[in-house]
């Protein structure tokens, strides 16, 4: 996934806390955190793609590849039931089918680590004096919000899951990602010069309509629409405990995306752009793939995000209570 893409997806998830309805406990953390990030919206570019500007760990730590195979793991975890992945996977033929895990891999690792630095370095920045030489910053606490979100993305895209190598050949796992973009820079205004988005009057990234083609007709619309209108659910889905198993279960949903969107008959040299959705035994195309993840991965991003949010309020809650005693 590209820069506009990540920024979009964590600007998304921030408007998804914002409406979201939601318990009355729930709606006090949301709007915390909303207010925090409001105050942090021009980091959002370079924050969401630090990981692969900077990191560069694309190779271990945004992947989490899998084979199917006659024997291994067959146990697929479930996700959220709102979840358009979860009862798309569901449908697939390898569905409750073995399959394998490339050595190397450890994006829910990775995710599970960003969000105890964040939570670690939150617990600082309370406990320590200002003008502390160990103290942390906002600013550096946002940047790992923004650094976590691309992992979590990235954890929805069925190239990551997937152990064809479809960025090698005709490199179509960048050419998807690119259409992704170019989509976004056609109906959002970008500030190049800045890496920043332009706003609207509530700060998320300013929307300008494309006369030549409107985006009634985007798949954009139909991520919006599905990704603002479901229901929240606090919950990582049945089974999930914390965010290394819900990640990992994501990752099982993506990669069994990743074949319907390209059939196991096919790898990086024989599929390309101008077959790439009219594959023989295809079910979904690249837009309705599209649809389905991107909306799920606004929904990931803001859950994972609210859920160390409240871990840290609850921590600073009781600790505030035992300064009182």
């Amino acid at each position: 996934m590209k820069q506009y893409s990540h920024a979009w997806l964590a600007f998304k998830a921030v408007e998804r806390l914002k409406r979201a309805k939601l318990k009355k406990d729930l709606r006090t953390y949301a709007d915390g955190l909303v207010d925090w990030f409001g105050d942090h919206k021009d980091d959002v570019m370079q924050g969401a793609w630090y990981p692969d500007e900077v990191i560069k760990d694309m190779a271990t730590s945004h992947v989490y590849k899998m084979k199917p195979v006659v024997k291994g793991k067959d146990h697929f975890r479930e996700l959220p039931k709102t979840y358009k992945m979860y009862a798309a996977g569901k449908t697939s033929s390898l569905y409750k089918k073995p399959y394998s895990i490339e050595e190397g891999n450890n994006l829910p690792d990775r995710c599970e680590s960003i969000a105890h630095s964040i939570i670690d370095n939150l617990k600082m920045l309370e406990m320590e004096h200002k003008g502390s030489p160990v103290v942390t910053t906002d600013n550096h606490i946002t940047l790992r919000f923004f650094m976590l979100s691309h992992y979590v993305a990235d954890a929805h895209v069925p190239f990551h899951s997937d152990y064809r190598q479809f960025s090698k050949g005709k490199n179509i796992h960048g050419h998807v990602e690119g259409l992704w973009d170019k989509e976004i820079a056609k109906y959002y205004q970008v500030d190049k010069d800045n890496e920043r988005f332009l706003y609207d009057p509530e700060g998320f990234p300013l929307f300008q309509d494309d006369p030549k083609h409107p985006f009634s007709g985007s798949f954009l619309k139909k991520v919006e629409e599905e990704s603002m209108k479901r229901d929240f659910l606090w919950d990582y889905g049945k089974g999930n405990n914390n965010i290394w198993d819900f990640m990992y279960a994501v990752c099982q949903y993506s990669y069994l995306i990743s074949f319907d969107f390209i059939p196991k008959n096919y790898n990086q040299n024989n599929v390309t752009k101008t077959n790439l959705s009219s594959l023989k035994n295809q079910k979904y195309d690249f837009e309705k793939m599209s649809a389905i993840m991107l909306a799920d991965a606004i929904d990931s991003i803001a859950r994972v995000w609210l859920h160390i949010w409240r871990r840290h309020k609850d921590w600073e809650a009781k600790q505030r209570k035992k300064n009182k005693k």
